[in-house]
């Protein structure tokens, strides 16, 4: 294995059995989980636990490059830790009796990876650690740090053979070549722990789990595809910037949570075309995705797409809708704070 916290799965699952305790079954649930769910949930914290503790050693886990948010920003967010998974917490500036709030899970890029608690606080974190935004949109704002990418746990792409390879499309082809040993490795399991948080979260604190929200960026553009298709019933809408979906998952498992995804289409890093493959697949199937493409912008885009005011056509920056489901507000945070799940 090419990374210390990539284990044997059946060796996990033996070890964490032995380790679940009996109170578990009584412990407080959340509102979205049935008791089987939330068993079957423990048991995966646990294997975190176990790869965490397999991997403290590995200098390659921990990357943290830092933040340049000023300290300030940076202490607006508490500081958390979720079985070895380390996260910042923003809460809304009051919070009234009776009263549930949405939620916002912000997912990294690539160099936000580590485990120091700040690489994950990227430029666009600073948003929500503006007072005059939390005024008008209050709610709480999560953003775990993940050790690898944004999957879940024993997450398995088809067999890669040379007849499968040739079913997706030439961008994806040349990609899965070059990274074959990568694809075929068993998930490190951060979006899985990233689900457990969110419950733990539900349990703990007012949220209205109607209006759970995610976005993020590149690496956490991905993710943010990737979350609304491992568990759509989770999120009420999605922000993906610069991301992709992988091509053995079809998008139209998540046709019904309403989507807005930005992409430069000079993006030399993560090509338009993952995200535009993805808007047209919706578009087949009547989904709810809005996609604003950027001329002249390359993988920056998340500086324009966490503050987005409306298209502007002389620059090249316009939105598509792949429905009459979308909803046209042309302000980013307006739109995303419309959205329920339905």
């Amino acid at each position: 294995m090419r990374h210390s916290r990539v284990l044997r799965y059946d060796r996990l699952v033996g070890m964490a059995k032995t380790e679940i305790p009996e109170q578990m079954e009584n412990a407080p649930r959340s509102p979205i989980l049935s008791m089987k769910r939330a068993h079957h949930l423990f048991l995966l914290s646990l294997l975190a636990s176990a790869l965490c503790a397999q991997s403290s050693s590995d200098p390659r886990s921990r990357r943290n490059k830092g933040t340049n948010l000023k300290p300030a920003t940076v202490a607006v967010f508490a500081s958390g830790d979720f079985y070895g998974m380390p996260y910042r917490l923003i809460e809304p500036l009051e919070i009234k009796d009776g009263v549930r709030y949405p939620l916002i899970l912000n997912l990294h890029g690539r160099a936000g990876i580590g485990d120091d608690n700040l690489s994950s606080l990227r430029p666009w974190s600073a948003t929500f650690a503006d007072p005059e935004w939390r005024a008008a949109f209050p709610c709480f704002v999560v953003t775990p740090q993940s050790w690898s990418s944004w999957s879940a746990f024993n997450e398995r792409p088809p067999e890669m053979t040379p007849e499968t390879i040739a079913q997706f499309p030439k961008i994806w082809q040349r990609l899965i070549q070059a990274r074959l040993s990568d694809v075929s490795e068993l998930s490190t399991g951060s979006l899985t722990m990233t689900f457990l948080l969110l419950d733990q979260m539900a349990r703990e604190f007012p949220i209205d789990t109607d209006r759970v929200y995610v976005l993020g960026h590149s690496m956490g553009g991905f993710g943010s595809w990737n979350a609304i298709w491992t568990d759509p019933e989770r999120f009420a809408a999605a922000i993906p910037s610069a991301g992709g979906l992988t091509p053995w998952k079809d998008p139209a498992k998540f046709k019904n949570v309403p989507v807005w995804a930005f992409h430069g289409t000079d993006d030399p890093t993560v090509p338009y075309a993952f995200s535009q493959r993805i808007f047209d697949r919706l578009a087949e199937v009547g989904g709810n995705i809005k996609l604003t493409a950027m001329d002249g912008v390359k993988h920056g885009s998340s500086a324009h797409a966490f503050a987005y005011e409306g298209d502007d056509p002389e620059k090249g920056w316009t939105t598509s809708s792949a429905s009459e489901k979308c909803d046209p507000t042309p302000r980013i945070w307006d739109w995303l704070f419309r959205q329920r799940r339905r």
